[in-house]
């Protein structure tokens, strides 16, 4: 997450909300968007573009991720 997150110039926030969305369903996103910053930082990784390999580097860290 982090190495894709200074690929792209982005949050890990960003990029981890940018991989969920590009999941389709039937995963829902529904990010928080408490104070204005949020609706902005939602936006931004909406349209962060990740490359074709790293939506599968991702799954593969949730995948073995502790917090599951």
């Amino acid at each position: 997450m982090l190495a894709a997150a200074r690929t792209h110039g982005a949050s890990p926030a960003h990029v981890r909300l940018a991989w969920t969305l590009r999941r389709g369903p039937p995963v829902l996103v529904i990010p928080a968007t408490g104070p204005p910053g949020h609706l902005e930082d939602n936006v931004a990784a909406g349209a962060l573009q990740l490359t074709p390999d790293e939506p599968a580097r991702l799954d593969a860290v949730h995948r073995t991720s502790p917090e599951r």
